[in-house]
């Protein structure tokens, strides 16, 4: 019997000195903070495994490292577009064109000009400027031409504009979505030219709506 209690404290004692081995030989990423920050561990409550394949060993601790995101907002690509955009166009802004007019006569054959002439352009959210533009980019850009300062806004445009019938639209109105969430230069006939979305480019377009109003910016000449 003693000899067999002297076997089994034998055992314990080796048992727990393995234990205790093992425990100082994990490596020291299983505990340190900073190590667990870059491995892309968070707190929670939950367990994970951490595994050291040069020891062979795997074991389970609670997540150490806590991380805030604040208030921080992914920045939209179109924002570092329109900055590109800004660098690369060398033409006059509208605030130019305001400062100085291109045209003396608001007449639907220099709006159509005015507007033709940015055919093309890539869709930008919020540019206003033939290297990239939006549909109230558009209308600004093309009205700055005849020294008439607007908003950058469907719906500031729209409030500027007096509301006609589509029946005395003439070329050079705007079209404006009922919504407010899309507008145009009327080009006749059922047509605008418009800025459609990311991805697309300016262009004369039957109007694929029924949902729209027209209103007029100025008094356009024949």
């Amino acid at each position: 019997m003693v000899a067999a209690r002297s076997g089994m404290r034998s055992f314990w004692t080796m048992a727990s000195a393995t234990g205790l081995m093992a425990t100082f030989a994990l490596p020291s990423y299983g505990f340190s903070p900073e190590a667990t920050a870059v491995s892309g561990l968070t707190t929670s409550n939950e367990m994970v495994q951490l595994s050291a394949p040069s020891q062979g060993l795997s074991v389970a601790t609670v997540r150490a490292v806590s991380f805030t995101r604040g208030e921080y907002q992914p920045a939209d690509a179109s924002e570092f577009e329109v900055k590109r955009s800004s660098q690369r166009y060398r033409g006059p802004l509208a605030a130019d064109y305001l400062a100085e007019p291109r045209f003396t006569e608001i007449t639907s054959a220099n709006i159509m000009k005015a507007t033709a002439e940015v055919v093309g352009t890539p869709y930008v959210f919020g540019g206003q400027t033939p290297n990239g533009i939006d549909c109230s980019g558009l209308v600004l850009f093309v009205y700055a031409q005849f020294g008439i300062e607007l908003p950058h806004s469907v719906y500031q445009q729209a409030r500027y504009a007096e509301r006609v019938p589509i029946e005395e639209a003439v070329p050079g109105d705007i079209v404006v979505f009922n919504d407010y969430s899309h507008n145009g230069v009327y080009a006749g006939n059922g047509n605008f030219y418009h800025a459609p979305q990311p991805g697309d480019r300016v262009k004369l377009a039957p109007i694929f709506t029924d949902r729209f109003h027209i209103v007029r910016l100025a008094d356009i000449q024949n």
